[in-house]
């Protein structure tokens, strides 16, 4: 009897994850695995870890870059590469493709001495065309879930070897990796993989079981620091496994050149099964949950599963708005910069690093981490995006107000992207003519980056589960797992009817409260809903863009028109408002913005009367007769001010979404929405809103 087992780990931080995250992490987890695996040059295994961590472990402790190189020396480890900042290759153009790989292979070639066989698969998202957009890096294999390959038909006892897929003559080795051990290690006792090898290896022969998952489960994940080290899990797995002879370790190239591939396979889109839940909109979801929970419980999972699928990952671009408007940022300024270099023979390898950056995938999703609801990543990605096209505008020698007005977000009408030099604007005619971005080029920071509350399929569970389950000294994983790391969250799951964009056209019938706002009860009707026609006046230091909408409300017909003027001698953006009708009712401006920190002394509002503990930004309140106030982030040395040619009743209040995430359920502040209110009590009304940025 003998098994070949192939041991992989992949090991990665996101771009504008927190600095205390990247140290307890390697702390904790990446540096003591590595330390125990190198006393066991006999345990052959595979690695990968994501540019943002690399770079993180060149700059702080380059020892453990020389440990690994180490074991690839004596031929215990290999290398595997892929895209440098973990981007998912289905969403990014080729160029991108490419120029992450090759700045993977770079580091590996430079740091480990070893150019990469193999790569990761962000997320093991697959693509068809994955074998022709990786094609001239030598690459021979890429390891995928064991599901793309019985959605491809193969039988359950033909999963454990490698098979060969093809795309237009370029062909790759896959490896399917085996989901008992996804869900076993380290949360088994090591004697049951074993048993598990046996069993198979007993009725089938010599088979091959592949790993591969995260090496945050050594360390990271709840509860396994303690039981992964202190309680020696990984010292008596790598033991087990080594005293039984049968079980011979492979490294993945290794295994390519001692063992044909088991026939050829045709793969679908898609990942492992979790994501294609997590993918789906919510109601979906929670179909194919209950679904999925059905034939778990009769026990037919085996006879189901290969035909149970769920979404894929592209579905979360229209999942969730933000991610697709992000996503087609990086596009755009990938052509661009692709045009630029091919017409004036620069090279904008600067640029192109910034905008690798902001395609790191984890704040373009959501699934168990909080992924696109974690306001700092997503920071991050447009940190970088606007980082990118500050440069290349620099570059460019670009002077004036240019304006893009396509529909380059893919959603079958325009918007109109606005840049000048220290600031870029994204207008949404169709959507009441509101503003989705303001990104400050100096500051590399966009003021509207305010996430939507949802309804998630997960919510329903929130309710049923208790503050108790945070005491399970249990050690499970992170898939089965779902408690509230604090009381009250139920309070927080409110959902909203449009957009959280800003410069958003509201009425009402009378004056709403501040927290009526904040819990979607106020009865206001929200002009997101309809199309304004516009019209451009281009100039080459200030523009305009005016907007015309109507709206008939219980009786009330209203016109409204509205004009932003943008300009190279403020930065910010100023609108005027000329309301026709509606006399007796109420007309307000929502603006959404988001400074990260929810309760800090250094990034608050400044409203004259209110008091500083009132004044944070997740505070509460509410002034009459405002004719000016700002926000402030000192970090930033930054000012927003915003100013009204007519008094308002001022109303903020915060945004806090409620996800899900490795620890559990959590809240997570997104903003702060700010609504000036003017009573209609005349005929028509003309009034100016404006931000300016200092």
């Amino acid at each position: 009897m003998e098994c070949q087992f192939i041991f992989c780990l992949h090991n990665h931080q996101p771009v504008g994850n927190f600095e205390h995250v990247f140290e307890w992490a390697f702390n904790d987890c990446y540096s003591k695995t590595i330390e125990i695996l190198k006393e066991y040059p006999e345990f052959f295994f595979a690695i990968h870890h994501s540019g943002p961590l690399l770079e993180w472990m060149r700059e702080h402790s380059p020892h453990y870059l020389d440990t690994i190189r180490m074991m690839v020396d004596r031929g215990q480890v290999e290398i595997i590469g892929g895209g440098f900042y973990e981007p998912i290759f289905s969403i990014i153009s080729e160029e991108d493709i490419r120029g992450q790989i090759q700045l993977l292979q770079d580091f590996c070639r430079d740091n480990f001495k070893e150019s990469p066989k193999g790569f990761w698969t962000a997320e093991r998202v697959w693509d068809p065309e994955i074998p022709r957009l990786v094609s001239g890096f030598d690459f021979r294999y890429t390891i995928l879930d064991d599901n793309h390959f019985r959605y491809a038909g193969i039988e359950e006892d033909d999963l454990y070897g490698y098979y060969i897929t093809e795309r237009l003559h370029h062909s790759l080795n896959v490896f399917p990796i085996d989901k008992f051990l996804r869900y076993s290690i380290p949360f088994k006792l090591p004697e049951e993989t074993v048993n598990y090898f046996r069993e198979r290896a007993e009725r089938l022969g010599d088979v091959t079981f592949v790993y591969g998952d995260d090496g945050e489960k050594f360390g990271v994940w709840p509860g396994t620091a303690k039981w992964v080290f202190e309680e020696k899990w990984l010292v008596k797995f790598v033991e087990t496994i080594l005293k039984n002879d049968w079980i011979r370790m492979r490294r993945p190239s290794d295994f390519l050149e001692e063992k044909p591939p088991k026939g050829r396979v045709y793969l679908t889109q898609g990942s492992y099964y979790e994501l294609s839940e997590w993918a789906l909109p919510p109601r979906g979801a929670l179909q194919l949950m209950r679904l999925h929970r059905e034939i778990e419980e009769g026990g037919r999972e085996d006879d189901f599963y290969p035909f149970l699928k769920g979404g894929v990952w592209n579905n979360f671009l229209n999942k969730y708005p933000e991610s697709n408007a992000i996503n087609k940022r990086t596009l755009l300024l990938s052509r661009e910069i692709v045009d630029f270099e091919k017409k004036s023979g620069l090279s904008c390898k600067d640029e192109k690093i910034e905008l690798y950056k902001g395609e790191c995938n984890c704040a373009y999703w959501h699934g168990l981490f909080g992924g696109i609801y974690l306001g700092n990543l997503r920071h991050a990605l447009y940190e970088h995006i606007l980082g990118a096209e500050g440069m290349l505008l620099r570059k460019k020698n670009k002077l004036g107000i240019q304006v893009l007005e396509s529909d380059y977000w893919n959603e079958g009408r325009k918007q109109i992207l606005i840049r000048k030099s220290d600031q870029s604007t994204v207008l949404v005619p169709y959507m009441g003519g509101t503003v989705s971005e303001l990104g400050l080029y100096g500051r590399s920071f966009n003021l509207c980056n305010v996430i939507t509350r949802r309804y998630e399929a997960y919510h329903g569970n929130l309710r049923e589960k208790g503050e108790e389950d945070n005491n399970s000294e249990k050690v499970e994983s992170i898939h089965t797992m779902s408690m509230a790391k604090e009381e009250g969250l139920e309070d927080y799951l409110i959902y909203d009817d449009s957009r959280r964009y800003s410069f958003k056209d509201l009425f009402a019938h009378s004056l709403p409260s501040a927290e009526d706002i904040m819990c979607n009860r106020a009865g206001i009707y929200d002009c997101s809903s309809v199309g304004y026609d516009y019209s451009i006046n281009r100039g080459m230091v200030s523009m305009d863009i005016s907007f015309e909408g109507a709206i008939f409300l219980d009786g009330y017909s209203v016109s409204i028109a509205k004009k932003f003027i943008l300009s190279e001698d403020f930065t910010g953006i100023r609108g005027a408002y000329l309301i026709s009708g509606g006399r007796g009712l109420y007309f307000g401006v929502e603006l959404n913005l988001n400074l990260l920190s929810e309760r800090d002394e250094k990034r608050y509002l400044a409203i004259e009367g209110v008091k500083k503990d009132d004044s944070y930004l997740n505070s509460l309140g509410m002034r009459n007769g405002i004719k000016f106030f700002s926000m402030v982030d000192d970090y930033l040395d930054m000012r927003i001010d915003f100013r009204s040619s007519l008094a308002a009743t001022l109303l903020w209040h915060p945004v806090y979404t409620v996800s899900q995430s490795d620890r559990g359920f959590e809240k997570n502040f997104q903003g702060t929405a700010i609504v000036l209110f003017y009573e209609l009590a005349v005929d028509s009304l003309a009034l100016e809103v404006g931000i300016e940025i200092e």
